[in-house]
């Protein structure tokens, strides 16, 4: 059992510093976007491929941000239907939706697997006025991927064996 925990704790962590790398893309978008609107609005002359790089960072932070997003809780959950469900029928339900979670993510993954490995076979490059190679935004996106299905998976676990799923702190 102590292998689990130990898996369990590495994953908490894992997602941590994805939700942390996908915080200090998102900002470095913020401030190149603000870059390319004053230096298009100032000095008519717009940044070359910010647009592009500004699209590659942004499936990267969605992606790295998904695993720890999940694991808090924080993504958008309607429980119209389960709110006044028993103990037993929202345990059911939360198994139900974790499986098909998994079972997506899982979809998504593989397929951003086998895209990241076009890629890089085929060296390619973002098409604009900055031409820079794609396939390494696609495997960090496709590592964030598979970061989420393995919290999908820790999570359906945790529900299936009935424990309540520990408190990690990972902001040490």
């Amino acid at each position: 059992m102590w292998i689990f925990s130990r898996l369990d704790l590495l994953l908490r962590r894992i997602s941590y510093l994805g939700f942390l790398a996908a915080s200090a893309l998102l900002l470095i978008v913020g401030l190149i976007g603000a870059a390319d609107v004053v230096s298009t609005n100032l000095f008519l002359k717009p940044i070359p491929g910010m647009v592009e790089l500004s699209g590659a960072l942004l499936a990267v932070i969605v992606f790295l941000g998904l695993a720890e997003a999940q694991a808090r809780g924080s993504n958008i959950v309607i429980d119209i239907a389960t709110q006044h469900l028993k103990p037993t029928a929202k345990r059911v339900s939360a198994i139900f939706s974790l499986a098909i979670g998994t079972i997506f993510m899982g979809l998504i993954a593989w397929k951003a697997t086998k895209l990241a490995g076009t890629s890089w076979h085929f060296n390619e490059t973002a098409l604009g006025a900055l031409a820079f190679p794609v396939a390494p935004f696609k495997t960090v996106a496709c590592f964030g991927a598979w970061l989420a299905v393995a919290e999908f998976a820790r999570q359906l676990v945790y529900r299936i064996v009935g424990l309540e799923m520990p408190e990690h702190r990972t902001d040490d």
